[in-house]
């Protein structure tokens, strides 16, 4: 915890987001992650991470801004497929997922700050995936 060092939360935040991330590692595989994401988030919220983990991908594949735009833009589905929407006994309507909406060079511009931190996040999980897919490769052999 001592390592965790951010001016956006107060030490006792600071505390139970630990616990949150020990939480998220006592997770054993993908399917028990899902499973924690899907509780713990809003399917936009998760629809949020994804589209930054692909922009992150994309990047490391040398792609542009335009062609990350137009990879993740939601592609038009035929009319038999768009999800209808269904009104609560509230009243509400229940839209659509962000899954439909475009990915922004906002977006993109934010993740490439942070990619480009040789100590951020996005570089370290980046590191230890590529590192796990060695090791699975030379396991292989």
């Amino acid at each position: 915890m001592d390592d965790i060092k951010d001016n956006h939360f107060t030490q006792s935040e600071l505390e139970e987001l630990t616990d949150l991330y020990n939480a998220m590692l006592t997770m054993e595989d993908s399917s028990e992650m899902h499973k924690f994401f899907v509780d713990l988030c809003s399917i936009n919220e998760l629809h949020s991470l994804l589209h930054r983990w692909q922009i992150v991908r994309r990047i490391e594949q040398g792609k542009s801004y335009e062609e990350i735009i137009k990879e993740l833009s939601p592609k038009e589905a035929p009319e038999s497929d768009t999800v209808k929407t269904e009104k609560k006994t509230t009243g509400r309507a229940r839209g659509k997922a962000r899954s439909s909406t475009k990915v922004s060079s906002t977006t993109i511009s934010r993740v490439k700050k942070c990619l480009v931190n040789p100590e951020g996040g996005y570089r370290t999980a980046l590191n230890r995936l590529e590192e796990t897919s060695g090791e699975n490769k030379e396991d292989k052999q």
